[in-house]
């Protein structure tokens, strides 16, 4: 009977890993499934809002290591040095604490998707030793970027930010940064030959490396969802929406194969744009489908499982599912008939109590 009782219990266990491996087999199609549609229909044609021709927007979906947002262009097959301005708004999110050190960036810029010019400032959360850090910033590639100490943010404020070419000639830009919260703001002058090829609103995950041919990557912030709001550009003369020009949608992975192959775990999503186009939500707070864990977790629980039922068959507790034949009578005697027979006793307890009580009540109204 012990025998028969470990093949169950082994039975049950073997049982609980296959279907934990038919979960993840699903998990993995669906995922494989949504990023096969994206990815496909990044390869639609679509009108050109600039020139009015069709092109092919291989890019309309990007998979980066570390960006996640949009990126318009004049055109994303033949960018030209047409971008004047950009802008939006957000609000300064609150950092969830981690055991590890996590940081995140909010910023608006312009350069950096097609070459290695890029100027953005914008606002930095993180998790550093287990405190929180709230920052604003500005940085002009390939300088590293540095703190803006006039500007005092925290979670929940609002902030407006501006990037916008001064001279031409000059290669002037004016960056502009409120927290319309705390009414702070800052204004620079700088110049700086930005390719000009593209503008971008983006959460990402920085590199703090000193150099950034290291490519070490930080372990991105949770931040909840943070929505641009306001995202304006000047491309070509033209004041309009993310979806005014031709535009790419970039998701953060932990790796990537391509721009078009994802390699592993989706760190951030990125919705689609509102109706007017000037609104977008990036999330950072996947709920990822931990693997590993999940198996030890059930391999655990069946190891709890066939432990148990060791000792059950040590102590000799019988149950009647495992027994073809009826032991219901002993279980009675075993469990039920000690319960039974102290409620009967405290039953027994309780009437002669209020008799005695009776008794008392008729002895005193004689």
């Amino acid at each position: 009977m012990a025998r028969s009782i470990l093949k169950l219990s082994i039975g049950v266990l073997v049982l609980m890993a296959l279907v934990a491996s038919i979960g993840l087999f699903f998990f993995r199609s669906e995922n494989d499934l949504t990023i096969k549609s994206i990815v496909e229909t990044a390869s639609c044609t679509t009108t050109d809002l600039a020139s009015g021709s069709s092109m092919l927007t291989s890019k309309l979906l990007s998979n980066d290591t570390n960006w996640a947002g949009y990126i318009v262009a004049s055109d994303l097959q033949n960018p030209q040095a047409s971008i004047t301005s950009i802008s939006a708004s957000w609000t300064v999110p609150a950092v969830t604490i981690s055991t590890q050190d996590t940081f995140s960036a909010i910023w608006i810029g312009i350069g950096g998707f097609f070459d290695n010019t890029l100027i953005q400032a914008g606002t930095e959360q993180d998790s550093i030793q287990g405190q929180s850090e709230y920052s604003a910033w500005l940085e002009l590639l390939p300088q590293n970027s540095f703190t803006i100490d006039t500007l005092s943010v925290s979670p929940g404020d609002q902030i407006y930010a501006s990037i916008q070419l001064v001279d031409a000639n000059k290669d002037q830009w004016s960056i502009y940064i409120k927290d319309t919260t705390n009414n702070q703001e800052y204004t620079g002058s700088y110049f700086y030959a930005a390719s000009q090829q593209s503008a971008e609103w983006i959460v990402e995950r920085p590199d703090l490396s000193s150099s950034r041919s290291r490519n070490t990557l930080t372990s991105l912030a949770d931040v909840g969802d943070i929505e641009f709001t306001k995202c304006q550009a000047i491309v070509d003369g033209k004041n309009g929406t993310v979806s005014s020009f031709p535009n790419v949608r970039s998701i953060m992975y932990e790796t990537v194969q391509s721009t078009t192959d994802a390699g592993s775990t989706q760190l951030a999503t990125v919705s689609d744009l509102t109706a007017e186009g000037s609104s977008f939500t990036v999330e950072t707070s996947l709920s990822t489908f931990p693997e590993l864990p999940v198996l030890l977790l059930i391999l655990l629980i069946g190891a709890i499982v066939l432990l148990t039922t060791l000792i059950m068959i040590k102590k000799r507790v019988h149950f009647q599912f495992l027994y073809p034949k009826n032991h219901t009578k002993h279980i009675l005697q075993m469990y039920i008939s000690p319960f039974c027979h102290k409620f009967s006793n405290l039953s027994n307890s309780y009437t002669n109590s209020l008799n005695k009580k009776q008794t008392r009540k008729k002895l005193t109204n004689r």
